[in-house]
């Protein structure tokens, strides 16, 4: 991953459940998540808490409330944009609940890597995405850190399309049911809280996520076998209320962002690090590692995509897509 390097920079920023005026001497924010306290994205906020406050002399201070306490993710997105917190960090949530448009810069098999799905979300379709969420929310994003390619954990091995026949699995948007319905699966929606559960209790049968989210949530313990499908590129996007941000002091917003760009190639290499060594130790738990056959899904999924982005996303947004390869 060349993005790992300097050649991309997202600024980041942190949160605030009382934001003070700007001309306060210590501003107390807090950064409302449903990532659990040991998902990447969570250890990079509390990396990123201890710069800024370092920075800042003090003057910054950050808490956060993980696990889900402030509800899903589109809750947390909600509250956001009313103002009753004042950032969020989480995957892309917010295209699929918020900015159905570009919905498409989160769809299947759409990016060649994760260097080119990088250079689209901290690019200008990117920019885009946060003018929009801006006008419509008073919401920026304020940071964009790679999260991991989604691959499937399921009761039996997915080694081909037709595998997937008849499996219950939980998704969360309308396109990737579309996807999975394609592909012979039953697809349905579950708050990710409850999602262990489901899946324990056999309620599900499968579900989909980066390596970093299996491990964190330990959906590992209640599947057989990691299929590597590689369906989707995703990355972590943190989010800021646009008043909340506005209202900060030049010095405070500087810190912010120079400490948040620090903290999100902190992230990055965190990612690049430690993804194949969390896959080595589920592995060693006795879950079967899968090798799928991508390019029979992909050739399901794209036609479905397509046919999606047509009527449902922003024109033009698959061929701005791959122009940024």
């Amino acid at each position: 991953m060349t993005f790992l390097t300097s050649k991309f920079l997202a600024p980041v920023a942190v949160t605030c459940l009382l934001a003070l005026p700007a001309h306060a001497g210590t501003v107390n924010f807090t950064l409302g998540t449903e990532n659990n306290s040991t998902d990447f994205s969570v250890q990079a906020m509390h990396h990123w808490k201890e710069l800024m406050a370092k920075r800042s002399n003090g003057e910054l201070q950050m808490t956060i409330v993980d696990g889900g306490a402030l509800g899903s993710g589109v809750e947390v997105l909600q509250q956001l944009s009313n103002d009753e917190i004042q950032a969020s960090i989480s995957g892309p949530t917010l295209v699929h609940s918020m900015a159905k448009p570009y919905q498409c810069m989160e769809a299947e098999f759409v990016y060649d890597d994760a260097d080119h799905g990088y250079r689209v979300w901290t690019g200008k379709l990117g920019k885009e995405l946060s003018d929009y969420m801006t006008k419509n929310y008073a919401i920026t994003i304020t940071g964009v850190g790679y999260r991991g390619a989604r691959e499937v954990t399921a009761n039996r091995p997915i080694r081909e399309p037709a595998d997937m026949k008849g499996l219950k699995i939980r998704v969360t948007n309308p396109l990737r049911a579309k996807v999975f319905q394609a592909f012979g699966a039953l697809p349905g929606p579950l708050p990710y809280s409850e999602l262990y559960g489901a899946l324990r209790q056999g309620v599900f049968d499968a579900q989909e996520n980066p390596i970093s989210a299996i491990h964190a949530q330990k959906f590992y313990e209640v599947q057989k076998t990691v299929d590597l499908t590689d369906h989707v590129q995703s990355y972590y996007i943190l989010t800021t209320n646009t008043e909340f941000l506005d209202g900060l002091s030049e010095d405070q917003r500087k810190i912010l962002n120079d400490t948040a760009a620090e903290t999100m190639m902190w992230l990055n290499a965190l990612v690049q690090k430690q993804e194949g060594e969390l896959l080595d130790e589920i592995k060693k738990s006795g879950v079967e590692i899968v090798k799928s056959d991508v390019p029979a899904f992909k050739k399901i999924a794209e036609p479905i995509v397509q046919e999606f982005a047509a009527t449902n996303c922003r024109p033009g947004i698959l061929d701005d897509i791959a122009a940024a390869k």
